[in-house]
């Protein structure tokens, strides 16, 4: 099947939610393209490649230039440039900043990410402050991007998940480790359909 280019968000505990995802995962190699956004300091930035770079088969990298968009790779966003995502399947690096108050800017990615009309696309909301996303989910829902978000009852700070699932577009939720789990029956199940189309 094609890469599908799953769009993980998050800020307050996002990232250690993220890692107990990506932990989760099988280890074998997946036709995944991971995007983080996540609100935090640029300096933090090392530390969180670091921490989520402990998967053999998920090669996690700071987006410093155009990126293509491959299977195994974990390309996490900038605070100080935004991204773009474009028709031919590549990730920009903008030299302008995200629009404000966030940065990374959660809405603006999801956005960007809906010119990649030809790739599978699924977004995952993680522990997070503030309502960064949920502005996006009508568009997300618009182009059949399923959206997902990590329970409140698992989140360090459940605001950003519960904004979103007040928009009524989320089809799915769960912790960490069921969000994986539930990744890997969603791969499956789409292998399946292709091998029938």
């Amino acid at each position: 099947m094609n890469t599908v280019l799953v769009l993980l968000a998050g800020s307050t505990g996002g990232p250690a939610a993220v890692k107990e995802f990506i932990d989760a995962l099988p280890h074998e190699s997946l036709p995944v393209c991971f995007v983080l956004g996540n609100h935090i300091t640029q300096e933090f930035l090392p530390s969180l490649e670091s921490m989520l770079n402990e998967h053999p088969f998920i090669n996690a990298e700071i987006i410093d230039g155009n990126k293509p968009i491959l299977p195994g790779k974990l390309y996490i966003a900038p605070i100080d440039k935004k991204i773009s995502f474009n028709p031919e399947g590549r990730i920009y690096l903008s030299e302008q900043p995200w629009d404000a108050p966030y940065a990374p800017n959660i809405n603006q990615m999801f956005e960007s990410s809906l010119d990649l009309a030809n790739v599978q696309k699924l977004a995952i909301v993680f522990s997070g402050m503030d309502d960064d996303g949920a502005a996006s989910a009508d568009s997300l829902d618009d182009s059949d991007v399923e959206i997902w978000c990590q329970t409140l009852e698992t989140c360090v700070q459940a605001s950003m998940p519960l904004n979103m699932m007040r928009t009524g577009k989320v089809i799915y939720k769960d912790s960490p480790k069921g969000l994986a789990r539930q990744l890997c029956d969603f791969l499956e199940s789409h292998r399946s359909l292709d091998q029938y189309a």
